[in-house]
C-alpha cells in the first residue's frame, strides 16, 4: 500500500517504510498498483511544535473547564461549581444576609439540605478554592507546555498529571458543618 506525501514526486510505501521517488525503479510498482484500482492513502499533515503545543494547551484548558465545572463532594454531598451554581450560591447568600433569614432550603447535586449563611459561606469558599486551584493547574500547564523543545517532549507531556482534586472524582473537598458533616 502507498500513502501520498507532501511531494508529488514522491510516494511512501507503507509496508516498507519506504520514500519511493519518481523515476526510481520501485515507481513502476507504484503505477503498476494504481493501475490495478488502488488509490494511495491521503496525506497525512504534519503539524509543527507549536501546533502540537498550541492542541496542548487546549487540551489543558479544555480539562480545567471540565474539572472547575464538574462539582465537588463536600461531605459526602455532591455540589455543582459552574459557573451557574456560583451565581445561584452568591444570589443566596445576598438574600440571607439582606432578609435576615436563619437558613435556606439548599438543592445539592445529590438532593436536599437546610444550610445556614456560615455553612453557605462555607460551601462558596470551597468551590472559590477548587476554582482557583483549577485556573493554577491550568496556568502550570500552560507554562509548561510553552517550555517543551522537541517532538519528544510534547509526546510525553502528560497533560492529565497535576490537576486539584475533587471535581466530582470522589475526592472530597474539606467538610463544612451542616453539609454532610456533622
Amino acid at each position: 500500500m502507498y500513502q501520498l506525501t507532501g511531494d508529488s514526486n514522491v510516494i511512501l510505501n507503507t509496508e516498507t517504510g519506504a520514500f519511493v521517488p519518481r523515476g526510481h525503479r520501485l515507481w513502476a510498482d507504484y503505477q503498476q498498483w494504481q493501475d490495478d484500482g488502488n488509490t494511495p492513502l491521503p496525506l497525512v499533515p504534519i503539524k509543527s511544535l507549536d501546533q502540537l503545543k498550541a492542541d496542548l494547551v487546549a487540551a489543558a484548558t479544555a480539562e480545567r473547564w471540565e474539572r472547575e465545572t464538574g462539582g465537588i463532594l463536600i461531605g459526602g454531598v455532591q455540589v455543582g461549581t459552574a459557573l451557574d451554581d456560583q451565581n445561584r450560591l452568591s444570589g443566596v447568600l445576598s438574600a440571607i444576609q439582606v432578609g435576615g433569614l436563619e437558613s435556606v432550603d439548599f438543592k445539592a447535586r445529590s438532593g436536599w439540605v437546610q444550610l445556614t449563611a456560615p455553612e453557605l459561606q462555607g460551601i462558596a469558599l470551597a468551590i472559590s478554592r477548587h476554582v482557583q486551584a483549577c485556573f493554577t493547574a491550568e496556568r502550570a500547564h500552560h507554562e509548561a507546555i510553552e517550555q517543551l523543545q522537541t517532538q519528544a517532549d510534547v509526546d510525553a507531556y502528560d497533560v492529565m498529571a497535576g490537576w486539584p482534586p475533587g471535581s466530582g472524582l470522589g475526592h472530597e473537598s474539606p467538610p463544612v458543618a451542616g453539609l454532610g458533616a456533622d
